[in-house]
């Protein structure tokens, strides 16, 4: 007997495979308290993103969030996000130990990737990133650094190739941000977890840099007392030399009072970003700055916005509109290599201070 499809459902059918063209269905892995900053509370604002499914291991984290935002799909384990036929991407937000392991097998599971920073955490990681981008070019991977796509790097980039200040010198970059109740109970605060200011802090230090003048050909050099809990860096001191005679140099650190800002010196001026990490909390424009004694003496205003959204439009983006997938995903590698050299350098250096009594200075 020849089985007759009723035209409704050909056309019902043909109506969801155009949707799901325009649409990322995504899957998240994980309920800490950034899914909601980073996804849930903006995802109104980028049409193209469907939350369809969380998981926890937690179970009642997740419920809690599908309740609040109405996702769905409750799934019983993360492996079960993966294997969801409705999920075309995966945003995950575990711990920092766990992020390289679920980058691998949702990527494995034929999943695009968001991952929350840092992606990984050492040369090891970054060599399975690798082999695993080979093996997945069709797919996007992208690190969670929010800073990446606000115009303000495009901005500065050009001020620098201009020429119009003369050379750039070096930069300085500022990170502090006091951790609440010494990150207790929390990864930040647990070595093998990679916690740390540098690991949490660090990856947009590095990212800048990346962009603006490239990380080959540095040499590196960095400083911690590695004194916070659990034998983790508190304060972290890190810079990169090169050829030409640039420096960038930066300071993170969870004890220091809030800064966020990044300083250009070039030969003829210096120009600042100051208080960069403000569209995190909300939409917010940002100012380029020549660093004189006139306050409204601004090079660049932005318009008000909201670094998730904009690191969710532009994952959509990629998904939907792909140009280059792997170009994110190698950027991240090259990050996560210099990262480890950094991290090495310091932890050396820190064990022969204490070796010889030397409490070892900072930059």
């Amino acid at each position: 007997m020849q089985c007759i499809i009723p035209a409704w459902l050909i056309v019902a059918d043909s109506y969801m495979n155009e949707l799901n063209k325009n649409t990322c269905r995504l899957g998240i892995l994980g309920s800490a308290a950034i899914v909601s900053r980073a996804v849930l509370d903006v995802i109104s604002h980028i049409p193209q993103v469907e939350v369809v499914a969380i998981a926890n291991r937690t179970r009642s984290k997740a419920l809690h969030l599908a309740q609040r935002y109405s996702i769905p799909h409750v799934l019983h384990s993360l492996e079960e996000v993966l294997e969801h036929p409705h999920v075309d991407a995966v945003y995950i937000a575990l711990s920092n130990d766990l992020h390289m392991e679920w980058v691998l097998r949702a990527l494995e599971a034929g999943k695009h990737v968001l991952v929350e920073k840092p992606a990984g955490l050492g040369k090891e990681d970054a060599q399975q990133l690798a082999s695993a981008l080979k093996q997945s070019p069709s797919l996007i991977f992208m690190e969670g650094i929010i800073t990446a796509h606000h115009p303000w790097q495009a901005a500065l980039k050009a001020i620098v190739n201009s020429g119009q200040y003369g050379l750039l010198n070096r930069t300085e970059t500022r990170i502090s941000i006091p951790a609440p109740k010494s990150h207790r109970d929390n990864y930040r605060s647990v070595k093998l977890k990679g916690g740390g200011c540098f690991n949490d802090l660090g990856c947009y230090w590095l990212q800048w840099i990346q962009h603006l003048v490239g990380l080959e050909g540095s040499r590196v050099s960095a400083f911690s007392n590695f004194d916070g809990p659990d034998g983790c860096d508190w304060t972290f001191n890190a810079k990169l030399r090169y050829g030409n005679g640039f420096e960038a140099n930066v300071l993170t650190s969870f004890e220091l009072p809030y800064k966020a800002m990044h300083t250009l010196y070039f030969e003829r001026a210096t120009v600042v970003v100051p208080n960069f990490f403000r569209p995190l909390t909300g939409f917010y424009s940002l100012k380029i700055r020549l660093n004189d004694s006139n306050p409204q003496t601004y090079l660049k205003q932005f318009e008000p916005m909201n670094y998730y959204v904009n690191q969710l439009q532009a994952f959509a983006n990629r998904c939907l509109h792909p140009d280059d997938r792997q170009a994110e995903g190698h950027l991240s590698v090259e990050r996560m290599i210099c990262h480890q050299t950094i991290m090495e350098y310091a932890q050396q250096h820190a064990t022969m201070n204490r070796e010889t009594g030397n409490e070892g200075s900072h930059f």
